[in-house]
């Protein structure tokens, strides 16, 4: 009789703790859809998400949107030069007469498309890296956590520039010299999520059930670090485009007649004092509006995604 009353108490206990997670889950899963209702609601996020939408599409579409396709591609028009902003030119032209808003279109495929390939390649290596060192642990997570020290040991922009210039300037070479460069800060985010997961209740038990290392880390630890990591580098997409435009500005990036935020701003320069600030001033705004849009993006999905907001 005692065991039968024990049972029935392990079983009622059971249905409990089954009914608490239940009901736990249900109140994770509805204050997280109140955490998207109120941050959706941002007009910040609404106004990044249509600009970076407009880059987006103007970038793509580029030789459709403009009639100035060859000279956003880089073929000079000289009886226009430095032409105020118009109807005909709404964002003015250059100092080789070229339409500044085919010519920023057209920079803005140059700098999306490096932006996604550094982000992109960084997430995969570093995630690659910190799954092995926080999960094997010992000499592995050692040698790797030294190896990370010794990159972001250095300025992002100082060691960027040393890549560069070891590896040649241009367009491939920015985007491995960037890459080299940001992947150990995701890296150290994929290894501390692992450290602080491996010895859970659910890691044991997946262990215990013959689960491979490969798999726990690709069904277990992976998805615990993708909110984090989805933050970190819609955020880095804006940072990467500065360091570039950066790179760009002192001859290290994409070449002329390529059309390169940072090279326009170079190039333009010098016509701001004569009142032609535009050749200089439409690109570097482009850059600073990309930049802060992408960084609000990854400050709303970072609210979104934290428990600790109240929803």
């Amino acid at each position: 009789m005692d065991v039968l009353r024990r049972s029935g108490a392990v079983g009622d206990a059971g249905t409990a703790a089954g009914d608490a997670r239940r009901v736990t889950g249900a109140a994770t899963g509805r204050g997280r859809t109140r955490r998207w209702r109120r941050v959706a609601g941002r007009p910040a996020l609404w106004l990044s998400g249509l600009f970076l939408a407009a880059v987006v599409a103007g970038a793509l579409l580029a030789p459709w949107v403009t009639p100035y396709a060859d000279e956003g591609a880089g073929a000079p028009n000289i009886a226009h030069k430095l032409l105020a902003p118009s109807w005909e030119h709404p964002l003015g032209a250059d100092e080789m007469g070229r339409d500044m808003l085919a010519r920023v279109l057209y920079g803005a495929r140059s700098s999306l498309a490096l932006a996604l390939l550094v982000v992109s390649s960084s997430v995969v290596v570093g995630v690659i890296v910190g799954l092995a060192a926080g999960y094997a642990g010992g000499w592995a997570d050692e040698a790797a956590m030294r190896t990370t020290d010794v990159f972001l040991a250095f300025p992002n922009l100082l060691l960027a520039i040393l890549l560069v210039t070891v590896l040649g300037g241009g367009f491939v070479s920015t985007v491995l010299a960037l890459a080299l460069v940001w992947w150990p800060i995701y890296a150290l985010l994929v290894r501390g999520q692992v450290v602080s997961l491996r010895s859970q209740p659910f890691i044991e038990a997946a262990r215990a059930t013959g689960v491979t290392p490969l798999g726990i880390m690709r069904r277990h630890l992976l998805p615990n670090a993708l909110t984090p990591l989805l933050v970190y580098a819609t955020i880095d997409l804006g940072a990467v485009i500065l360091v570039a435009a950066g790179l760009s500005f002192i001859g290290l990036g994409p070449q002329p007649p390529a059309a390169d935020w940072g090279v326009m701003i170079y190039s333009g320069r010098q016509y701001v004092l004569g009142g032609s600030w535009w050749v200089a001033g439409v690109p570097g705004l482009a850059i600073m509006l990309t930049a802060l849009a992408f960084a609000v993006l990854g400050d709303t999905l970072r609210d979104a995604g934290d428990p600790r907001q109240r929803g």
